[in-house]
């Protein structure tokens, strides 16, 4: 017997764009763990401009409470800056306040093993919220992916 000619496997489909939910189940996984191990949001631990409020003292002619964005290692977070000993201005003064390397390794430490069990049950909830999200939701994507991006051109760049 002849031996078939075989064919030659169409190539796989490629998805093009990038998908928002799943950008934004990133950005809230990392959001749980930044906040259970360093005690702060994803955008400060990286920069580490925080927010933080001076004032605010009580009776008739106190200071009010002013709230203001800056390096501030002393706070109860723990930033990347501060991890690897960069020095910043702050917003308080122009003081440089020189940050030893490793400032924070003890206050990470602590934060992992206290927070561990409740960072775990977040993580999987958050996964299992998205999980169920996209079911639920899957003919609204799919209208917005069909009906609103593909007309615009847009449903090669964003998917949703």
């Amino acid at each position: 017997m002849a031996r078939r000619k075989s064919r030659k496997k169409a190539p796989r489909r490629r998805k093009t764009g990038f998908n928002i939910v799943n950008a934004l189940e990133l950005y809230v996984q990392t959001d749980v763990i930044t906040r259970n191990i360093m005690g702060t949001n994803p955008f400060t631990a990286l920069t580490g401009m925080e927010s933080f409020t001076s004032g605010g003292g009580k009776g008739f002619g106190a200071s009010p409470v002013t709230t203001q964005i800056g390096y501030y290692p002393q706070g109860a977070s723990v930033t990347v800056p501060e991890l690897l000993g960069l020095d910043k201005m702050t917003s308080v003064g122009t003081v440089n306040r020189a940050v030893p390397f490793g400032q924070g390794v003890d206050t990470l430490k602590a934060n992992f093993q206290a927070n561990l069990f409740p960072m775990i049950i977040q993580t999987i909830g958050v996964r299992a919220g998205f999980a169920i999200g996209k079911r639920l939701l899957s003919k609204q994507r799919s209208f917005l992916n069909n009906k609103v991006l593909k007309p615009i051109g847009l449903k090669s760049v964003v998917t949703v």
